[in-house]
């Protein structure tokens, strides 16, 4: 029995037909992830696969025809450049082509980047649980940022404006100016985007400073998917330093945002709450110092007012003590002197009664004894008379002596008066006194003034 046999051409031409018969007429949408991408004549040739659970399960080439490219571009804008990263996983609207040289291929009209986003966000989930369950998601929250931050490491790329503004504001604003910055280069998007910003955080993490900086500038979800990566992440929350991300977009948040320590909304912003940190510690310092010298000064004043009526208190009690003292001294004085004058009189009836006493003791002694010892007597009676008289006279020069210190006249000389009302003693005066005629006695003087005020 003979084999039918078919040259390849014939086999290639029936599968040919068979493919153009059930697909050419036909466009499907179809999700694949992007493995690789060459550009060539404008035409963009890539190379698809898809997967199930890490093992390939298929891999087909496909095109994008120039003039389609350029339609595109036009209806995507900077997204399609962002769309097309190998490592994506899209959504394309395909037809199925057979070319009997090339073989099967699939040729791309279409793209609906919000296939891709929704895969963004559900990678960005993926990360963030991942981040969670290892315990990593809220480490930079526990490091402490300092009140002020001078001292910082900036990671971004200096071609872009967001860059620049950054470096701008920070040099150029009114509140401080007086930042150290230790500035690593970086891409922000493409291939090496993940590699260089990985190593930029690792070196920066070594350096002697206050906190790390992470800028961009704005984008679109694609161009700020870089930092939804997990080896990004990861390595942000396990910096020694405190980082702030100032990544340009005010809605969607990237992981890079969430793990950091603190989060603003552009470059701009980055360098607006740094230097507002600073001057608002300063503000504070400030008030503290105004809060504290009104405090002291009002201690001062109350210390001064309290200084002031202690004073008159003690001007016036002084003042009270030494009228008093005067008072008294008056009244001793008084006494001094009624004291003498009883005291001499006591002691002038003493003499003379003693001098009675013995002048007629001796009369009746000399007159029964004048003939029997009258020589004896006469002797003796000489002697005890002088004895007598000299001890009279002794006693008479010692109250002479005590008088003498009892005289009010010396406490006068040594700078004492002695005040009266109607040559009343003020201590026994009981009358008005305004208007009196005051008399007070010095060493030298009698002065006579009136009285217009009594303060007690």
């Amino acid at each position: 029995m003979s084999k039918k046999t078919y040259t390849l051409t014939q086999l290639v031409d029936s599968v040919k037909s068979v493919i153009n018969r059930t697909y050419s007429e036909h466009t499907y949408w179809v999700t694949a992830e992007l493995v690789k991408l060459n550009i060539k004549g404008g035409h963009y040739y890539l190379e698809l696969a898809d997967s199930v659970e890490g093992f390939n399960t298929a891999q087909m080439k496909a095109v994008v025809w120039r003039t389609q490219v350029l339609a595109l571009q036009t209806n995507l804008g900077e997204e399609f450049k962002q769309l097309l990263q190998p490592g994506n996983r899209l959504l394309f609207r395909v037809s199925v082509t057979f070319h009997e040289i090339y073989g099967l291929s699939l040729t791309i009209h279409d793209l609906d980047p919000a296939f891709t986003y929704g895969e963004i966000e559900l990678k960005k989930k993926q990360t963030i649980e991942r981040l969670k369950q290892e315990g990593l998601y809220e480490l930079q929250k526990q490091l402490k940022l300092p009140l002020i931050v001078k001292r910082v490491v900036l990671i971004g790329s200096p071609d872009t404006s967001g860059y620049r503004d950054f470096l701008t504001e920070m040099t150029t604003n009114n509140i401080f100016r007086n930042f150290t910055i230790q500035q690593i280069a970086t891409t922000v998007q493409g291939d090496k985007a993940v590699f260089e910003i990985c190593a930029a955080l690792q070196e920066a993490d070594t350096y002697d400073a206050d906190a790390i900086v992470l800028i961009r500038g704005g984008g679109s979800k694609m161009d700020l998917n870089v930092f939804n990566d997990y080896q990004i992440c990861s390595l942000i929350a396990g910096l020694r330093l405190p980082l702030i991300t100032g990544i340009g977009h005010e809605t969607d948040e990237v992981v890079a945002d969430l793990v950091a320590n603190s989060r603003q909304i552009t470059p701009t912003a980055v360098a607006k709450f740094l230097y507002v940190r600073v001057g608002t510690f300063r503000a504070d310092l400030q008030t503290g110092l105004d809060r504290v010298l009104t405090q002291a000064l009002s201690q001062m004043a109350r210390a001064t007012e309290q200084f002031t009526n202690t004073n008159k208190f003690l001007s016036h009690y002084f003042q009270n003590i030494i009228t008093e003292y005067r008072t008294d001294l008056q009244a001793q004085l008084h006494l001094i002197q009624l004291y003498t004058a009883d005291t001499l009189a006591e002691e002038r009836a003493l003499l003379e009664l003693a001098l009675n006493r013995g002048g007629t003791a001796s009369v009746n002694h000399l007159r029964v004894l004048r003939e029997i010892e009258l020589p004896g007597t006469l002797d003796r009676i000489l002697v005890n008379a002088q004895n007598l008289i000299e001890i009279s006279r002794l006693e008479m020069n010692g109250m002479r002596d005590k008088i003498e210190l009892l005289n009010p006249l010396k406490l006068l000389k040594v700078g004492y008066t002695m005040s009266s009302i109607d040559h009343i003693d003020l201590a026994h005066y009981s009358g008005a006194f305004i208007g009196k005629e005051l008399q007070t006695l010095t060493d030298q003087f009698t002065i006579y003034s009136t009285i217009t005020k009594i303060q007690k």
